[in-house]
């Protein structure tokens, strides 16, 4: 008696579309299936935004006002890898610290306060018009003299002692504290045109400091307000980086997207379970490959559980 064997197939459409399912997923002998196609990685993987223009610009700045020179960046890191020697090797501020230790008096060979050292930082300081100030002052002093001595004169003759000893005396006793009286006038004078020019030249020296100061703060200020505009456009690299790495992931995993999704569909039709994970892509979590392989194969499941009863 002769076997007789029965196979159950399934309908001709689903068998058609399951065997093009088939060939997308495992490929043919002349064109290879998606698991058998490796995945670009490289397309989206992470990347971050190197140093807009405006962020090297800024940290130049900052080198510049340390004294130092030229900033070099590594081409791999985009980091600063170097900085060469042309800079002046003295802070911003330091030009504004030597003018007020000149003005203090300081010689810079020795950075002791020296006489010389104070005269020389006085001078510029000192009223170019003392000395007209000082003879005017002394020719009044020397008029008010004459007549002081006018004065005792007409006394003499007055009483009739004229060119007498008493006069003689009088008069040189005039004589010996109206010229101690120039002297001192002269000097004191002299001595308020020095204090007036050591207020001043404090006053400069203060300035100076004031300067060694706030000439810093507005060079920071400065470079922050260059840093932060160097910040925004380095955000704005950065999301364009990421949004075409997001880009690149879904081209990358399109095509087993809708073969994940025909397998969902397929495998009611064919008798086999149904999926129990749906096959996506994520943007901040990458599939892996072994997701994809299972992903897949679910839809595998079913067509494979219709083969068997095809073949049973």
């Amino acid at each position: 008696m002769a076997e007789e064997i029965t196979r159950t197939r399934p309908a001709e459409f689903i068998e058609a579309a399951g065997k093009v399912y088939t060939d997308k997923l495992f490929g043919t002998s002349a064109r290879p299936g998606v698991l058998g196609r490796p995945v670009d990685t490289s397309q989206f993987a992470p990347s971050v935004a190197g140093l807009s223009a405006l962020q090297k610009s800024a940290m130049q700045q900052q080198a510049t006002q340390a004294g130092l020179g030229n900033i070099s960046y590594d081409p791999t890191t985009g980091l600063a890898s170097s900085v060469d020697d042309t800079g002046s090797g003295i802070g911003a501020f330091q030009p504004f610290l030597d003018e007020s230790q000149r003005l203090a008096g300081v010689d810079p060979t020795t950075g002791q306060v020296t006489g010389a050292g104070v005269t020389s930082a006085m001078d510029p300081y000192m009223s170019p018009y003392q000395q007209q100030v000082i003879d005017a002052t002394t020719a009044s002093y020397q008029n008010q003299r004459a007549q002081g001595r006018q004065s005792i004169m007409d006394q003499a003759v007055a009483a009739g002692a004229f060119g007498g000893g008493r006069e003689g005396v009088q008069r040189g006793v005039y004589d010996a504290q109206t010229t101690l009286g120039a002297t001192q006038l002269e000097a004191d004078l002299r001595a308020q045109n020095f204090a007036q020019a050591q207020a001043a030249a404090q006053a400069g020296m203060q300035n100076q400091q004031g300067l060694a100061t706030l000439a810093p703060q507005l060079a920071n200020q400065q470079s922050t307000n260059v840093m932060q505009l160097g910040n925004t456009q380095q955000a704005l690299r950065q999301s364009q980086l990421d949004a075409q790495a997001a880009a690149n992931r879904e081209a990358a995993y399109e095509e087993q997207q809708r073969i994940g999704f025909a397998g969902q569909q397929f495998a009611p039709l064919m008798g086999g379970i149904g999926a129990s994970t749906q096959y996506s892509t994520s943007q901040a979590t990458p599939p892996s490959t072994l997701q994809t392989i299972l992903g897949t194969g679910t839809g595998i499941a079913g067509i494979a559980g219709a083969a068997m009863k095809g073949f049973g």
